[in-house]
């Protein structure tokens, strides 16, 4: 029994395994392609695309208006101006 087993084996592996590798999860028994949907964020949109069995695309975008980031402009504080002379350890300042 063992005998006919191990050489059973490779015969119906042989058979099988182009038959699993002609197996197209993409297309249902009739052949035809299927409807598939996804949804998912691009920033702050929210893209839907729909894929169609004839090869059709459609896409749908709808964005949330936050206002955008606040931009806030404030102006460069004025240059300091250190007079000239001698200072040790930023402490004692040496006029010349």
């Amino acid at each position: 029994m063992k005998n006919v087993c191990r050489l059973l084996w490779p015969t119906v592996m042989l058979f099988t395994l182009p038959l699993v590798a002609l197996a197209d999860s993409w297309k249902d028994e009739g052949g035809h392609g299927r409807e598939y949907k996804e949804k998912y964020w691009d920033g702050h949109c929210m893209v839907e695309r729909k894929f169609k069995k004839n090869g059709e695309v459609k896409e749908k975008r709808k964005c949330k208006d936050d206002g955008g980031p606040a931009v806030i402009y404030a102006p460069a504080p004025p240059p300091v101006v250190l007079d000239p002379g001698l200072t040790i350890q930023g402490t004692v300042r040496i006029p010349r």
